[in-house]
């Protein structure tokens, strides 16, 4: 059986005249402690009520101080709104005095519906230039079209048939003529490319 020791340690009792100065005099960090206009109040409701409006104080401040903040970033929405339609308008403005977009009494484009005439400026001539290119490809793929499903002359008649150049206008046949060229020469590329494949694949 092993021996067990206990270990007793002595703690000091407060004397007498020691408890008697902790009672009447005790040390601000105990919780006897008590301030000296406290200890002889006797009207606990003025006191709760002190208490209660420090509260009332407290959260009325909160409120004001969230209020406040709320105020903040109310104003600071309102700026970047006014700052994005300021952007806006700006926006709208420059377009209208650069003519792209926007315009009073104006089409989207510099082309007179009424007169079926293109505006007289440069926006205009790029507009007319633009058409006539557009209809250039689209002569381009009618020939290549009639090229692919039609045989030269007419079966009922026998009489040799009329192409896609008989209508072509004659302010275009230099745009037409050339649009047919660079396809033809495409085309020869293409063919060159697929010929050399063809050697490399006999060899």
């Amino acid at each position: 059986m092993q021996n067990t020791y206990l270990k007793f340690e002595e703690f000091d009792t407060p004397q007498k005249d020691d408890m008697k100065t902790l009672l009447h005099s005790p040390a601000p960090n105990t919780t006897l402690f008590q301030q000296e206009q406290e200890r002889f109040q006797k009207d606990f409701a003025v006191q709760d009520k002190q208490q209660r409006e420090l509260q009332n104080k407290q959260k009325q401040l909160q409120y004001e101080s969230r209020r406040l903040a709320n105020l903040e970033r109310e104003g600071m929405i309102w700026q970047r709104n006014e700052h994005y339609q300021q952007k806006d308008e700006l926006k709208r403005q420059y377009h209208q005095e650069q003519y792209t977009q926007g315009k009073r009494n104006l089409n989207g484009l510099a082309y007179n519906p009424l007169t079926l005439e293109y505006a007289q400026n440069e926006q205009g001539q790029a507009l007319k230039r633009y058409d006539e290119m557009s209809q250039v490809r689209q002569l381009v793929r009618a020939q290549n079209l009639d090229n692919r499903a039609n045989c030269g002359y007419n079966l009922l008649t026998g009489e040799n048939r009329k192409g896609v150049e008989d209508i072509v206008p004659d302010d275009l046949k230099g745009h037409y003529q050339n649009k047919l060229q660079e396809r033809d020469n495409q085309l020869n590329i293409k063919h060159y490319a697929l010929q050399q494949q063809l050697l490399t694949k006999q060899y």
